[in-house]
């Protein structure tokens, strides 16, 4: 008997990670992606992103015809020393990437994006929405 406490799913993931273990890797780094929040207010969206590890340097955020795309690098600065073994590696390291639709009314000169402490914030203001006009057309 353990005096430890077990967590089932604990020992599924360790089971699949000695089963498949290059399944694994490169599922994890397929499907990994930053977490966002998304808030439309009146006048703009407010999109804030967590990137714990990512540089400013290493970010991009671009806006094309109504997309806003979120993309990171990331990379691990490793120091492994003669004599180290690993046991087991998990953080990623690659690049990230997010792309959503905001819509074309959206004022694409003054969009403002900062970063601090791992969290990018983008603020992307709305412009008033063209109504579609609409005309009888007479059939001859």
């Amino acid at each position: 008997m353990s005096l430890i406490p077990r967590d089932s799913w604990l020992d599924f993931n360790q089971m699949f990670d000695h089963a498949f273990p290059t399944l694994r890797h490169k599922f994890d780094a397929e499907s990994f992606s930053p977490r966002i929040d998304i808030v439309e207010k009146e006048d703009c969206f407010e999109i804030t992103a967590d990137l714990p590890g990512v540089r400013k340097e290493d970010i991009s955020v671009q806006i094309n015809s109504g997309n806003l795309t979120i993309e990171a690098t990331t990379s691990k600065d490793e120091e492994q020393k003669e004599g180290d073994k690993v046991i087991r590696k998990e953080r990623y390291e690659g690049k990230l990437m997010r792309s959503f639709y905001l819509g074309h009314n959206l004022q694409h000169e003054t969009v403002s994006a900062s970063f601090k402490d791992g969290v990018l914030k983008v603020e992307v203001p709305k412009i008033e929405p063209t109504h579609p006009t609409s005309a009888r057309i007479e059939v001859k």
